[in-house]
């Protein structure tokens, strides 16, 4: 229950006067009075230029374009000294904007794909003043307006390139110009090119002034599958509607949600006798959850082909898309806090922002207040801190969804997480959402209009318009992002329902999961772990999903047949259910009585064979019987190894959890190193409107993955295959690794990339074996007494040398093939 004097609505109110005091203090853009620059285009016509352009198809999504430019100015061009300035100074910027801007008449240059790496190079020598500028953008199914002195024009059967020469460069010497198209045949080409090589790369010499070089070629398959599913325009609008923006997205939802359902079914059946209250009320929280899963997946990727179906039959004005983003972002936050809290207070309270906001947006499109982003007006200067106070209020019910979610889910019928720390760190969560869109828009601004002339009438009004496009398409996407954080969530529920319903709490020699537990763990971990693929701009999550549930099956029937404790014993019945009626410190005793006879016949069979012959006879008769009481191929050391630490299935997965959670921690840090920060992600990241949503995502998705891994491992340790931990660690990470690398083979024939894919694999494997050899240990934990170091106990556990040896070689080998596979993954594309 939210207490009086922390109520949602006075949280709202410090949201409202945080952001209030900082959003305004970020200011407008700064317009100068200098008047334009006269480029001197007649002293740069003994210029000496070289172009390249470069490109790189092989990515699953977006091709990759790179343009190098050279320029060699003479040292008396009048603004050739300008060059030698700050970077931020305006003589600098008009100056280089006579050298590599746009071929308008236009003061105003705006590259909103352009993205420059690598700072622009000037050096002077007295005579020259040379200046190296390389810029990249990502393609896929827009055109590029300006990248370097390049221009890609983007259509469904082919793409152009087209070099467009700043007016001042025009009549200078184009040395060398050349085009690299990355392993695509050229289909048409002019003027004709001097050099050329393969069809794919051209080169032009000396250039005449108005003959600027351009080449039309096919798009990689995978790009013109993209164009075709991704675009709205006609004819190929049909398509987009199960492209990977829409059906195909939602998709992931209704499948993973039918999963939850069948296993909330089988398991329901598997309960013998009357459920207790609580058994109810976790199975029916799950179904309730799949439910919600499939009806978001649906009401948020196919919200806007609904709105265009209905557009297209009634005619309405296209301009509403955002304004639908608006109403959906608007509902799954109170549907979320519907679904997982308790305090009605708190949905009344989140239900009444809602609405109050919602009121607002639909106020300003009725009235045209410029407030908030309508679809007819530009915000005026109280809209910047308005609109970002709206979409913050609106995010902060959403991130609250995503907590009483989270808590339900995990915690099923108790509720542990009072309903005002909840508030609190949404509170917090959308401060720091909506701070980082604002931060992200001021340096998204300084790419994009770093050659436009400040002094220019217009200048402040494109960076209004700017602005209110920012905070029109801030909601369509901080919604996919936070999806994406539901979707995180989507399996957890498993975890909860298993804290309740579980059958060996009826059943006393229930020493493993039941069928049906087993089928919802296999569940658990294909919606976890089955790689979300597309081909062709269509999803292939049933394929991935299949492949998924097939090994984990697999690797269980392989365990059924070859564990330990599922090998036949009394009355035919598996060793487990005898062993997990007897005491854990008598199986423990036994398997150190058992190694104490190895260790003594071993120092026996050193010494004169003649001596002491009947105490060897007596030690391995007393071997043979301790033998012979179990299976056959089943040794009293192994029992430990069989159990687990813990007495019961489920202590085991709790454990496995916990540790893999611990454990996972490093392999967290470096893949968030390497996707977030490593190399020029950084840059691209702190653009990204949703930059602070998604760096949550990167984080919680590896420490679910160790949190699912380490459960699964543990939960099913007594029906894996192997002896030891390490070695059933290797069976779960074949689970993880098939379906995986069978993805990347089909993405591979396609002609796409998965970039860091074995690194993932081998930091999943190294964290389960880790985890595995950890569970070892605590197995044998009230023994550590007995060894001075922890070195000690792993030789005593494993009684092999060679065994260790190779356990920490693998880990080695595992370290190198993680650095060596993530320095070579290089930057992903922006959001888009």
């Amino acid at each position: 229950m939210i207490r009086p004097g922390r109520s949602t609505p006075r949280c709202l109110q410090v949201l409202l006067l945080l952001l209030c005091l900082v959003l305004p203090a970020t200011g407008a853009a700064a317009a100068a009075d200098n008047t334009p620059t006269d480029c001197r285009a007649d002293q740069l016509k003994t210029a000496r230029v070289t172009a390249l352009a470069e490109f790189e198809h092989r990515g699953n999504d977006f091709s990759m374009v790179t343009s190098t430019m050279d320029i060699s100015v003479p040292a008396g061009w009048a603004h050739a000294s300008d060059l030698l300035l700050d970077a931020h100074s305006a003589a600098y910027r008009s100056a280089l904007a006579c050298l590599v801007g746009k071929p308008t008449d236009e003061r105003n240059d705006f590259r909103d794909d352009e993205w420059r790496f690598k700072p622009v190079a000037v050096k002077a020598d007295g005579q020259w003043v040379r200046v190296h500028y390389e810029a990249s953008s990502w393609i896929q199914f827009s055109s590029v307006d300006a990248i370097g002195p390049w221009v890609v024009t983007v259509r469904k059967e082919e793409w152009q390139i087209a070099l467009r020469p700043s007016v001042a460069l025009q009549g200078a010497d184009w040395d060398r110009v050349q085009v690299d198209l990355g392993g695509r045949g050229a289909l048409a080409a002019t003027p004709r090119p001097a050099f050329g090589e393969g069809g794919t790369r051209l080169s032009w010499q000396h250039k005449e002034p108005g003959g600027n070089p351009t080449v039309t070629f096919r798009p990689p398959t995978v790009q013109h599958w993209d164009f075709i599913t991704t675009t709205t325009e006609e004819p190929w609008q049909v398509w987009e509607t199960w492209g990977l923006y829409s059906a195909s997205s939602a998709l992931w939802y209704v499948v993973s949600g039918a999963l939850l359902l069948i296993a909330a079914r089988r398991l329901r059946r598997s309960l013998a006798g009357p459920m207790t209250a609580e058994e109810s009320s976790a199975l029916r929280y799950l179904r309730w959850w799949a439910l919600l899963l499939m009806f978001l997946g649906v009401a948020v990727y196919l919200s806007d082909n609904l709105y265009r179906w209905l557009q297209r039959l009634g005619g309405w004005y296209h301009g509403y898309e955002p304004t639908v983003a608006v109403f959906v972002l608007a509902f799954l936050g109170p549907a979320l806090c519907l679904f997982g809290s308790r305090s009605k207070r708190l949905v009344f309270s989140v239900s009444a922002i809602v609405v109050a906001v919602l009121g607002w947006y639909v106020a300003a499109e009725v009235f045209d207040f410029t407030v908030l982003p309508t679809a007819d007006r530009w915000l005026s200067p109280p809209g910047w801190t308005v609109a970002a106070v709206a979409c913050a209020a609106l995010t902060a019910v959403c991130w609250i969804g995503v907590i009483t979610a989270g808590q339900r889910i995990l915690l099923i019928s108790e509720t542990r997480i009072p309903a005002r720390v909840m508030v609190a760190a949404a509170l917090a969560a959308a401060i720091a959402t909506v701070l980082w869109a604002y931060l992200a828009f001021d340096r998204y601004w300084e790419r994009i209009s770093w050659l436009a002339d400040p002094s220019s009438s217009d200048f402040q009004g494109l960076w209004v318009k700017s602005l209110d496009s920012w905070w029109t398409g801030f909601p369509a996407n901080v919604l996919d992002m936070l999806m994406t954080l539901v979707s995180l969530l989507a399996p957890l529920p498993v975890l909860g329902v298993l804290r309740v319903c579980r059958v060996e709490q009826h059943e006393q020699g229930a020493f493993t999961p039941a069928p049906a537990e087993k089928f919802l763990l296999v569940v658990l971990f294909a919606i976890t772990f089955a790689p979300p693929a597309t081909y062709f701009g269509f999803s292939a999550y049933a394929l991935t999903l299949l492949l998924c549930l097939c090994t984990a099956w697999g690797v269980l029937a392989l365990g059924s047949s070859v564990s330990v404790l599922e090998q036949p014993f009394a009355d035919n019945a598996p060793l487990g259910k005898t062993v997990s009626l007897t005491d854990r410190a008598d199986v423990l005793r036994l398997a150190r009585r058992f190694r104490e006879l190895q260790a003594r016949l071993g120092q026996l069979g050193t010494s004169n064979p003649g001596e002491r012959a009947a105490e060897r006879e007596s030690i391995e008769a007393e071997i043979d019987r301790l033998d012979q009481a179990l299976p056959s191929g089943v040794r009293p050391a192994d029992l430990p190894f069989a159990c687990g630490p813990m007495s019961t299935w489920w202590g085991n997965a709790r454990r496995g959890a916990v540790n893999a959670c611990l454990i996972g921690l490093p392999a967290t840090g470096l893949l968030y190193w390497v996707y977030a920060v490593k190399g020029d992600s950084w840059t691209v990241n702190a653009e990204n409107a949703t930059g602070f949503v998604w760096l949550t995502v990167v984080i919680l998705l590896w420490q679910i993955f160790w949190i699912v891994g380490g459960f699964f491992l543990g939960a099913l340790w007594r029906d894996l295959p192997g002896r030891h931990g390490p070695t059933k660690a290797l069976f779960v990470t074949l689970a993880f690794a098939v379906p995986t690398t069978i993805d990347f083979l089909i993405v591979r024939a396609l002609g796409g990339s998965l970039p860091g894919l074995i690194g993932e694999v081998a930091a999943f494997g190294s964290v389960m074996t880790c985890t595995g050899l950890m569970m070892d240990l605590q197995t044998f934990q009230n023994e550590r007494r007995y060894w001075p170091t922890n070195a000690s106990l792993v030789a005593y556990v494993y009684q092999m040398r060679f065994a260790s040896l190779a356990f920490f070689l693998a880990q080695l080998l595992a370290l190198v093939t993680l650095w060596k596979t993530f320095a070579d993954v290089s930057t992903s594309a922006p959001s888009r």
